[in-house]
């Protein structure tokens, strides 16, 4: 019934909660699991770190934000390593949580998405609480929020 599922991951206790979920979907229709994690651009951060702006390298907080990214999907591979999960793809996106989910959806002709219901928070600049009821709403696939 599912082949590929989608976890979008932001390190919150949610998107882990999703994570288990999803392995043991996984385990039961030996599906591939595609775990996602995107990251805004710099610049809609900009005005949170207005008072450190002399300190920032705004060209090298682009980086941080996306090895701070690949971090995450790598430890979230980890975890899925060690239930026996062996058909795992990871990827780092920049841009609109919400919208590069509907978009990696579409593109990877994915069946499930499994998303935690709050993540992060804005600073952070990963999945906000908001975008799983996007996601939810948007979708042409099943959306289970966890």
């Amino acid at each position: 019934m599912f082949t590929k599922i989608l976890v979008p991951l932001d390190g919150s206790d949610k998107s882990l909660e999703a994570l288990d979920f999803a392995s043991n979907i996984a385990k039961t229709y030996d599906a591939e699991i595609f775990l996602l994690s995107v990251f805004k651009k710099y610049s809609f951060l900009e005005g949170s770190f207005a008072s450190l702006n002399s300190s920032i390298d705004k060209g090298n907080l682009e980086d941080v934000l996306r090895e701070s990214s690949k971090e995450i999907v790598s430890q979230g591979k980890e975890i899925l390593k060690e239930k026996g999960i062996t058909k795992v793809r990871a990827f780092v996106k920049m841009g609109s949580a919400a919208k590069e989910i509907l978009k990696f959806r579409k593109e990877n002709d994915i069946d499930l998405i499994i998303i935690g219901s709050k993540g992060q928070g804005e600073l952070s600049g990963y999945l906000l609480g908001g975008v799983s009821h996007k996601v939810t709403g948007l979708a042409k696939c099943p959306v289970m929020v966890v």
